[in-house]
């Protein structure tokens, strides 16, 4: 089960590399995902601790719930500019429109907000996990990627929170492929010497 775990693992913190591939960026996202909530479940099993799988799966769902919400209300709040602009032939005669659905509408900074709330709340859960996990693994560089993906969460605002993010991805994918694996090792029965038998011949 150890073993499934670390390969689902290795599988899935690898697959946002295609990422870079054209309209595989989001099916790469949450196949990535499943496959290390499945790996944090099996991990779960094997150390008969279910909050390693259910932290993360919090985690999981605060994120790409809130995202997505929060895209479609984007989406809503745009898209009158949006047709307002193919109407009149030009983005230019509605400069005045675009500042204002930014900075003057309430739905859009409620959806940017709830994004950054999911996602600071979903990788703080996220950081719990790999927390437990380093600790039952004994690899600490899953506890320094909760760490970093919280910190880059936080600075999300800024440019520097995806610098971190991608910094803590480097490093889980490191993690993945530093946990020991566990050797069988025969047992043998060890007869206690008592001392040198000496054979008399008669």
């Amino acid at each position: 089960m150890k073993k499934q775990a670390i390969e689902l693992g290795q599988i899935g913190i690898l697959l946002p590399l295609a990422a870079f591939i054209p309209f595989l960026g989001i099916p790469a996202y949450l196949a990535s995902t499943i496959m290390v909530l499945i790996s944090h479940n099996l991990f779960a099993k094997y150390y008969k601790l279910p909050a390693i799988f259910n932290q993360a799966l919090t985690g999981a769902l605060i994120t790409i719930i809130g995202a997505a919400v929060g895209l479609i209300l984007i989406i809503v709040s745009v898209l009158p500019f949006i047709f307002n602009t193919i109407q009149t032939e030009g983005i230019q005669n509605n400069m005045d429109d675009l500042l204002t659905l930014i900075f003057g509408s309430g739905v859009l900074i409620g959806a940017m907000v709830l994004i950054l709330l999911s996602t600071i709340l979903g990788y703080y859960f996220w950081f719990q996990s790999l927390k437990m996990l380093a600790q039952k693994t004994g690899v600490d560089y899953f506890r320094i990627a909760g760490l970093l993906y919280f910190i880059g969460a936080l600075t999300s605002v800024i440019l520097i929170g995806s610098l971190f993010i991608i910094a803590a991805w480097i490093i889980h994918i490191v993690a993945y492929f530093n946990i020991p694996t566990e050797k069988i090792r025969a047992e043998y029965e060890t007869v206690p010497e008592t001392g040198p038998q000496q054979e008399e011949k008669v």
